[in-house]
Formats: structure tokens, C-alpha cells, sequence
């Protein structure tokens, strides 16, 4: 189950590409707390995605800010299941159409 926190934390980190936020792209796959800190496992649209290890900093950095008193936070990329738009939420479909006709992933 993903913790709404973190995922607003998450929410502060943007696609550069598509200025979406990782939270509605649907590129979080898990957020959650457990025992030894906080862990999220996310993806890219794509696995030749240059950006990935970027957007991994950038998570920690947002969940740093959020929850400084945690010690230990890990952000890791996965494949699998691969990223399709079917995972964007209805937030990101809208802002991905936008009010200047449509833009698609």
C-alpha cells in the first residue's frame, strides 16, 4: 500500500521532458514505510531513458526535505512491469493533453 505522504513528497519531482510530476506520469510503482526507513520504487517511460539515475536523486532529495528525521531512504529503478501511459493518474492525463491540444508519452 503507498503512503500518501510520500507520495505527495513525490509529487515536488518533475519529467523535465513533459513537466509532469512522477506521482501522475504513474512512474511510482511503490512508496511505502517500513522498518528500516522509506522505499520507493519507481520507473521511466523508458529504459534508455537518460534522465533515470537524475530522477532517483531527485526522489531522495524531495523525500530528504520531506522527512529529514528518517535515516534511511531508498529509491530504486525498476523495469518490470514496464511503463505504459495506462498508469498515468486522470491529474497526469490532463495535464499531458493540456489546454494546447494533445501531447502523448
Amino acid at each position: 500500500m503507498n503512503d500518501a505522504d510520500i507520495l505527495r513528497a513525490l509529487k515536488d519531482v518533475h519529467d523535465p521532458e513533459l513537466g509532469i510530476n512522477i506521482v501522475d506520469l504513474g512512474l511510482v510503482y511503490r512508496a511505502e514505510r517500513t522498518r528500516e526507513g522509506i522505499v520507493v520504487e519507481m520507473t521511466m517511460t523508458t529504459p534508455t531513458c537518460p534522465i533515470g539515475e537524475m530522477m532517483v536523486m531527485q526522489a531522495e532529495a524531495a523525500l530528504r526535505r520531506r522527512f529529514a528525521d528518517v535515516e534511511a531512504i531508498r529509491v530504486h529503478l525498476t523495469w518490470d512491469p514496464p511503463w505504459s501511459p495506462d498508469l498515468m493518474t486522470d491529474e497526469g492525463r490532463r495535464a499531458l493533453d493540456g489546454p494546447g491540444g494533445s501531447r502523448r508519452a
